[in-house]
């Protein structure tokens, strides 16, 4: 099994719709039974207040077709490096954080989601941008590479 966790600063806007959107792919492919996918914030304030998953991620995720569940944020753990295959972050700051929390990426399981592609650069934040369309096909680009990757 293969287990990915996508991470960004909250948890509420990019790392679950990076989830739910991965997690269609493998389904579509027929791989979900590979596959334990989640998401997790380098931030604790949104897991303190139990906070869910951001309206414009659901819209989007609802525009798109994306199927998704409830979801509240929760922070990454130190223990999540050692059981996670690939920690995948939406932008650089996010890497300096996972590092900070998790420890050196002694592994190398801690990669930028669009390092996979052809282009590699940060994933905007809508949560300040607005923007969840640019941020919801940036993600779907990096899904796409990064299992094209693991193929």
């Amino acid at each position: 099994m293969i287990k990915v966790l996508f991470v960004c600063l909250g948890n509420i806007c990019r790392s679950p719709m990076a989830e739910f959107v991965f997690k269609q792919m493998v389904t579509e492919r027929g791989m979900s039974a590979k596959f334990e996918i989640a998401s997790a914030a380098t931030e604790g304030y949104n897991e303190m207040c139990h906070a869910g998953i951001h309206h414009g991620t659901r819209e989007m995720l609802h525009a798109m077709h994306v199927p998704y569940e409830e979801h509240y944020s929760r922070r990454i753990r130190p223990e999540d490096y050692a059981y996670y295959d690939y920690i995948l972050a939406m932008d650089d700051s996010n890497i300096e954080e996972i590092q900070s929390i998790t420890g050196p990426d002694t592994e190398g399981k801690v990669r930028r989601l669009l390092d996979f592609t052809a282009h590699p650069r940060n994933i905007k934040d809508p949560w300040y941008t607005g923007n969840f369309d640019e941020t919801y096909w940036d993600i779907v680009e990096g899904c796409d590479a990064f299992l094209k990757f693991l193929e």
